[in-house]
């Protein structure tokens, strides 16, 4: 039995690690509705009513002016409904609308639309009632390992869309402008996946942040090069080799000892009955 209980204590601790160091997958998108800013986004194989002790990826709707500087989102004339710009963010599936799924920052003065958000720009380049102004999604990744790799995955309501990607670690304050990060492609990068507007294999792979780790916040800046774009996945593979939690060595450790204690008394009643 004690022999039994070690075995298993050993595969749990090593079946635990193999998951830590698993691609996992952020979905932002399963229904239509709007969302808060900072909303926070567990992976697919976490339990959906809590994000406790999980790797989380929170997701914020940002404005930027034409100099790339966050900035307060601007009001639209008063013609426009003299609302904010931006607040918050929406999430919406490709249907009714068939515009792609995914989640971008919601602009008020375009409403939504009895729950469709038809109307809504996304992350767009220039925005409704704020021209020069550009409505972008800013990531901020916790507590992941370093050397973790990214895959983006964004859909668009047309084809010809493009977006730019831009990086930044910290620990823990916000990036205050695109210019502080780092551009991840000096071209804009195509949406479409051989004409398809709406793609199922991600644009951005094996994008890393230097200085990511469980101490050290990484953030991530979606800019777009053109009108409605939506972030559907992110997925992330852990560094290698991987950082187990303590838990998995707490678990490992207990299953190990438990066989070198069974051996040892093998061992001894081995020459006692010699």
């Amino acid at each position: 039995m004690k022999s039994m209980l070690s075995i298993i204590g050993v595969a749990a601790g090593l079946s635990l690690a193999s998951i830590a160091n698993a691609t996992v997958t952020y979905t932002f998108a399963t229904t239509n509705e709007q969302v808060a800013s900072g909303a926070t986004y567990c992976s697919t194989y976490s339990s959906p009513s809590s994000c406790s002790s999980k790797l989380t990826v929170t997701v914020y709707g940002d404005q930027t002016n034409s100099s790339g500087t966050f900035v307060t989102p601007a009001n639209a004339p008063y013609y426009d409904g003299g609302q904010s710009t931006e607040s918050g963010l929406f999430t919406v599936t490709d249907s009714p609308n068939n515009f792609g799924t995914g989640i971008a920052p919601y602009n008020p003065n375009e409403g939504t639309s009895s729950g469709t958000f038809s109307s809504q720009d996304g992350l767009t380049d220039s925005v409704y009632g704020a021209s020069s102004n550009n409505n972008i999604l800013l990531l901020k990744l916790s507590d992941f390992a370093a050397g973790s790799t990214l895959s983006l995955l964004l859909q668009a309501g047309v084809t010809g869309d493009s977006f730019t990607v831009f990086t930044y670690d910290d620990s823990g304050a916000a990036p205050t402008s695109l210019g502080q990060m780092t551009k991840y492609d000096t071209s804009p990068i195509n949406v479409d996946e051989s004409g398809n507007n709406k793609p199922t294999n991600p644009q951005v792979t094996g994008l890393t942040i230097a200085g990511l780790s469980p101490s050290n916040t990484g953030w991530i800046a979606i800019e777009a090069d053109c009108h409605y774009l939506l972030l559907d996945q992110l997925a992330v593979a852990a560094g290698t080799p991987g950082v187990p939690e303590p838990r998995f060595y707490g678990i490992l450790l207990t299953g190990l000892l438990g066989l070198a204690g069974i051996a040892y008394q093998k061992r001894r009643s081995a020459q006692a009955n010699s």
